[in-house]
C-alpha cells in the first residue's frame, strides 16, 4: 500500500488540467485512479461556475462487487444511478 500511494502522489505520473467554459471531461470512474483539487467558487452570483454532472451507464459496462450498491443505489449493469446526496435536487437547469 505504500508503494501505491508513493506511485499516486508521484508528480511525474499526474495529468494536470484546468477546465475552461465550454470544457467537457470524460472520466471512467472504475478504470481510472482520479482525483480534484478543493474549489472555491466566487462569492458573486455573477461569477460562480456553472457546473453539471452527468453519471453514464453503459449497457455493457464491467461488473461492480456489491459493497458498491450502498454507493450507487444500484450495481446492476446499465442501471446505475450515480451518487445521489439526500436532500439534493435531481435537475439540469439551462441556466445558472
Amino acid at each position: 500500500m505504500d508503494l501505491f500511494d508513493a506511485l499516486a502522489n508521484d508528480p511525474a505520473l499526474h495529468l494536470k488540467m484546468r477546465l475552461a467554459p465550454g470544457d467537457m471531461q470524460f472520466v471512467y470512474n472504475h478504470t481510472n485512479l482520479h482525483d480534484r483539487t478543493g474549489f472555491t467558487d466566487w462569492p458573486d452570483p455573477e461569477q460562480r461556475r456553472h457546473l453539471l454532472r452527468l453519471w453514464l451507464s453503459l449497457p455493457d459496462d464491467r461488473t461492480l462487487p456489491p459493497v458498491f450498491d450502498e454507493r450507487y443505489g444500484s450495481v446492476e449493469v446499465g442501471n446505475r444511478g450515480g451518487i445521489v446526496v439526500e436532500g439534493a435536487c435531481l435537475v439540469a437547469p439551462l441556466l445558472p
